[in-house]
């Protein structure tokens, strides 16, 4: 296969090749900008003696303008403090956008610079369309230049009514950012920016709150192939922009476009890293494929399985298809039995059918209350036909969803949703959705559906996923998921944002208890899921870097990429995107790993998407392993590996299982009484 050629969105540029002259005060005077300490120049103490370490926090500078009162200092832009060289840049972009091009730019929490540019194309006649850009500033975290990061971040829409014109049928709870001329506001700093706000002149940026407020339908998440799509944005962009004398004359970039990735960056996780083991400890790499052929790697334990229906009465038709899917098969899918080992009993009058179709708990939670017989020595699972799915527009449908759950939980019956509507849309494609069902069922069941071809090693992985939940008001929660290293699953605990500080003490509870069983672990390895800012992050990574534990504890934290950060190109393949199990170190302990099925022997399907990848960022207690190339190699390997350890779908997914449950969970448990989860819920797979 031809070999890959990979570069990234950054576009590098030079120094001023003299030093400058930059100009500061102590005082407040309205004529400069406020830097904190962390920004001083190394020479501060030359013009301002003792600065440094008297306590003061800030002063001010206007940068490269020379004003009355204000002290000068030369500045070399290679040696100097980082962080002010970085706000420089970010100051003059800001300028350039702003003010010569007159575009909006919405300023990020360290001062980064996102534009948003008005799409004539996209726009409606009920909103404007932008397409944003962030651009970053870097110092040599890939080359031996500055660098400018330069990423698309998706498109934003502006309601054309304004927030006067909207009241009436809008509360004000819905607002979250507004757009004044070509100002971008929070609306909760209204106040604060004007005394008596004229509100015909600002216009709300859609959210999800304001899509179902309004009926406007949410847009299902893109599957088509974004790398040429985000590449084709950018190179727009950076061609329109940044190639402009204006923009030149302080950020000189280097003529030859988006910068290469070097070879010495570059690595890929190991061949067998794809292998999954299945029943027969025979091996494979296509789950969909390799469990019907070679069948699981160990079934359900338990041997009197009986399986159950809930539906609503007008869905009676669509229950009688699924079970006949489930037990004679449908098209090249054969049944439960036939692909998955799955053995069960579907005991005759012992389903529910519902008449209340926006509120069936009462019929659901009576039926099995009085009318069913639930014996202890039998393993049921609940196949519930949702009329709503936890995707439904309506918060109060998905609630439905959720509360059954629940409430079978309660009574540890665990339960698979199938959704009738997309049964009949589907018509015969719905074979494609069988396989997952029938990995879901398994694994619910306790079984093993394959796990990861790796020698048993004594060391324990938990996965932490850290979540904001804007639609329930929630700040974050999260969830510890324990695995062992060949991804067989433990269990899990869940949090709250006032469990914070006894996380590491779950994590620990974590490590006695496999210790209990397997001798205390050689190492603990914590994959890590950042979805929030670093203030509020703060508190988990203390209380992960505080863990009291006699062995070496790795934190791998784990990002999407798909905005606002580091992407790779692959110039060779007409698709763009690189190989699966391609990782690029991008500097500071940092990699991007791509998990995707373009396999090196050529093999691909569309089918199954083209994800961006993920960036890790590795640390240890022990910073001497952290020299260990061979460890490091293998940590990257094990996030790969778990990213083939997903049981609710056949194909490979981007994010490993160690962040992808607990992401899972935290979707759902706060909809649960008391934003708790059911004790039998704690060591099953019941939310896939």
């Amino acid at each position: 296969m031809q070999e890959q050629n990979l570069f990234f969105n950054i576009l590098t540029f030079e120094f001023p090749s003299e030093n400058q002259t930059f100009y500061f005060t102590k005082d407040d005077n309205g004529k400069g900008h406020k830097i904190h300490k962390t920004l001083f120049p190394k020479e501060i103490d030359s013009i301002f003696p003792g600065i440094s370490n008297n306590g003061t926090d800030f002063i001010y500078t206007t940068f490269s303008g020379e004003k009355e009162g204000f002290k000068p200092i030369e500045i070399n832009f290679s040696e100097e403090n980082e962080d002010l060289i970085k706000r420089y840049y970010n100051r003059q972009i800001n300028y350039y956008f702003s003010r010569i091009k007159e575009k909006i730019v919405k300023v990020g929490f360290i001062k980064e610079n996102q534009v948003w540019i008005h799409s004539k194309q996209f726009s409606t006649a009920q909103f404007d369309v932008y397409l944003k850009f962030s651009l970053k500033v870097k110092l040599k975290t890939v080359s031996k230049y500055p660098e400018l990061l330069l990423s698309y971040d998706g498109m934003s829409k502006i309601l054309k009514e304004s927030v006067a014109e909207l009241i009436d049928q809008v509360s004000p709870t819905n607002f979250k950012w507004v757009l004044k001329g070509k100002t971008l506001r929070k609306w909760d700093w209204l106040e604060e920016d004007e005394e008596i706000p004229d509100y015909t002149k600002y216009y709300p940026v859609l959210n999800k709150k304001l899509e179902r407020v309004l009926n406007i339908p949410a847009e299902a998440p893109p599957r088509d192939n974004r790398y040429p799509k985000y590449h084709k944005y950018i190179n727009t962009f950076y061609k329109r922009y940044l190639t402009n004398p204006e923009f030149i004359e302080f950020c000189p970039l280097h003529s030859d476009g988006f910068l290469d990735v070097g070879s010495a960056r570059i690595n890929t996780t190991t061949k067998e890293s794809n292998l999954l083991v299945f029943g027969q400890n025979q091996t494979g790499i296509v789950p969909k494929y390799c469990l019907r052929d070679l069948k699981p790697y160990k079934g359900s334990p338990y041997k009197t399985v009986h399986l159950f229906y809930i539906f609503h009465e007008d869905d009676f038709q669509e229950t009688v298809k699924i079970n006949e899917s489930f037990t004679d098969g449908f098209k090249w899918f054969k049944g439960l039995l036939k692909y998955a080992n799955i053995l069960f009993h579907t005991e005759k009058n012992f389903s529910i059918p519902f008449k209340n179709r926006e509120n069936p708990l009462p019929e659901i939670e009576e039926t099995l209350l009085l009318n069913r017989d639930i014996k202890p020595d039998i393993k049921y699972i609940a196949i519930y036909v949702t009329p709503y799915g936890k995707f439904d527009t309506d918060p109060k449908h998905r609630e439905i969803y959720y509360k059954v759950k629940e409430l079978l939980l309660k009574r540890r019956i665990t339960s698979q949703a199938i959704d009738p509507e997309k049964m009949n849309t589907q018509g015969d494609g719905w074979v494609y959705s069988l396989p997952n069902i029938a990995v879901a069922i398994l694994a619910k069941l306790d079984g093993i559906p394959w796990r990861l071809n790796t020698p048993i090693k004594n060391e324990l992985i938990v996965g932490i996923g850290a979540f904001k939940h804007i639609e329930e008001n929630i700040q974050y929660i999260g969830s510890a998921f324990s695995f062992s290293n060949d991804g067989k699953f433990n269990g899990f605990e869940y949090f709250m944002k006032h469990e914070i500080d006894i996380l590491a003490g779950k994590i620990s509870k974590a490590v006695r208890d496999y210790a209990t069983i397997n001798n205390q672990p050689d190492r603990l390895i914590i994959h890590f899921y950042k979805t929030m800012n670093e203030e509020e992050l703060e508190h988990i990574e203390t209380a992960l870097h505080s863990m009291d534990l006699p062995i070496p504890v790795f934190i791998i934290s784990i990002n999407k990429t798909e905005s606002k950060d580091i992407v790779a190109f692959d110039r060779s393949w007409k698709e763009m995107m690189p190989e699966s199990g391609t990782f690029i170190n991008i500097g500071s302990n940092k990699y991007l790993l791509f998990n995707n099925t373009r396999y090196p022997d050529g093999s691909f399907s569309s089918a199954d998407g083209y994800p961006f990848p993920i960036k890790l960022s590795i640390d240890c207690t022990d910073k001497e392993q952290l020299k260990d190339t061979k460890a490091i190699r293998q940590l990257i390997d094990q996030v790969y590996q778990f990213s083939r350890m997903y049981w609710k779908s056949v194909r490979q997914q981007n994010l490993p299982v160690t962040i992808k449950y607990p992401e899972m969970v935290a979707q759902i448990a706060p909809h649960f009484d008391g934003d708790d989860i059911p004790e039998f819920g704690k060591d099953n797979l019941w939310f896939l």
